[in-house]
């Protein structure tokens, strides 16, 4: 189960560092998916290889934009929890995956960021931190698009 706060207590700095975080986890998961399909899948286990990859870039410019905005201030928050929020549900996910099953569990994990995001934006009046969950909900609607669009090449 992942971590609960309250989004109305978040500022925008908090907002990209959660979000970091977020991202980061997602890159570890999609590893460890990889790993689990590399001896029977190796087509899931390369594109799960690419999704945390892709992560690990998203983490990197959601960084960059925290910078830009803030500095070296430090973070409120520790990195230390299962935030949980693109991770599939592994007592569902099997050791053994089809491209197809693995599309289907990246474009969930996609959805349930995107939702995430755009649920935090009900309890936020700050317009800074609204614009920059409008955006990150945005560019997990954009991972969304690219990968349907990949499925549909497949």
């Amino acid at each position: 189960m992942g971590v609960d706060f309250d989004f109305s207590m978040l500022d925008a700095m908090d907002v990209l560092d959660l979000a970091c975080f977020i991202e980061r986890e997602a890159a570890e998961n999609y590893l460890l998916l990889a790993s689990w399909a590399e001896k029977n899948s190796p087509g899931a286990a390369k594109f799960f290889q690419r999704m945390a990859r892709l992560e690990g870039q998203h983490d990197s410019q959601i960084e960059e934009r925290r910078r830009a905005l803030f500095g070296d201030q430090p973070s409120r928050y520790i990195d230390s929890a299962p935030w949980e929020v693109e991770v599939p549900d592994y007592d569902e996910v099997g050791t053994s995956f089809t491209l197809e099953q693995a599309y289907a569990l990246a474009l969930g994990a996609e959805e349930r960021a995107e939702a995430y995001f755009r649920q935090a934006v009900d309890y936020i009046s700050d317009p800074q931190t609204v614009e920059i969950l409008d955006g990150l909900a945005e560019e997990e609607r954009e991972h969304q698009r690219l990968l349907k669009k990949e499925m549909a090449s497949c």
